[in-house]
């Protein structure tokens, strides 16, 4: 414990020694991860947008003209009893075509050159959450289109496709800025360390001459990077928190990022900040 206690109040001593270092420090990481920080609000929200756009997601299956009462049941139990199906509605053609002119409203002139009805009976069928991604969808889809009296099926393969890419380019692009985050905020960390070990070489030299190891004299610079990085997550906490309460204002449907994840970021910062100053350590005072 007192081995603890004097290696904390090094670290903290370390950063007074220094404090336009350690300032200019934390700044430096604080906006680098409130940057991060600003993307990783805007892939919360663009993936909750795209997953409520998918929860709309529902299957078309176009019946053929004539179908016999005995393969119409027989489609409407499959759909029914299928795992993936949370619900299944039947329209007819007409149905279909009142719903239609409904929703053109005042646009309905534009139907007075129609001789028919040229709409299909139709299913809509509704899938579970766990079965609206691309594979499960198409892979419903192709079982449709082989059984009998089915015409067509269509389920918006196109746009369900690009929602999914949307995500995964989202995550890679958080990826890639968590990288260049962490390099850049090790780089400082570890440039910082390293001017208050050379301002500190004379102490350092007086240490290691009354028998004082390497990791005695390591432990303070490592906290001092740690603490380092946690106030420049907590920083950063603190301006995205206040970015989030400015834009809910304007756009009430903001999701704000949650208790965990600012945990988490703010841990990720208290490791940059730990690993930047190992980092800079490393061989350094063994040159001595």
């Amino acid at each position: 414990m007192n081995t603890f206690l004097f290696t904390l109040r090094e670290g903290v001593l370390n950063l007074r020694r220094s404090p336009m270092l350690a300032v200019s420090s934390v700044a430096v990481m604080g906006l680098s991860l409130f940057v991060l920080g600003i993307f990783l609000l805007l892939t919360v929200n663009l993936r909750a947008a795209i997953v409520a756009v998918q929860s709309q997601v529902e299957v078309a299956v176009f019946v053929q003209d004539g179908l016999r009462d005995v393969e119409l049941q027989s489609l409407d139990r499959f759909l029914r009893e299928h795992p993936g199906v949370s619900s299944v509605s039947y329209l007819t053609r007409d149905d279909a075509m009142a719903r239609f002119r409904s929703e053109l409203s005042q646009k309905e002139y534009l139907l007075e050159a129609l001789e028919a009805n040229p709409l299909p009976d139709t299913f809509e069928v509704a899938l579970f959450d766990d079965w609206k991604t691309t594979e499960r969808i198409a892979e419903f889809a192709t079982q449709i289109e082989g059984m009998a009296g089915v015409d067509e099926v269509k389920w918006g393969k196109d746009w369900v496709g690009r929602l999914n890419r949307v995500i995964v380019i989202l995550v890679l692009v958080d990826l890639f800025l968590g990288i260049v985050v962490a390099l850049s905020s090790m780089v400082v960390v570890a440039n910082t360390v390293k001017l208050t070990l050379i301002a500190r070489r004379e102490m350092i030299e007086l240490m290691k001459m009354v028998g004082a190891t390497i990791g005695v004299i390591r432990r303070p610079f490592v906290i001092e990077g740690v603490l380092q990085g946690t106030v420049a997550a907590c920083l950063a906490t603190a301006l995205l928190v206040t970015l989030t309460g400015f834009l809910q204002d304007r756009v009430p449907e903001l999701i704000e990022l949650s208790i965990p994840i600012f945990a988490i970021f703010v841990g990720f910062g208290a490791f940059l900040g730990g690993l930047g100053s190992v980092v800079s350590l490393q061989g350094f005072l063994r040159k001595w």
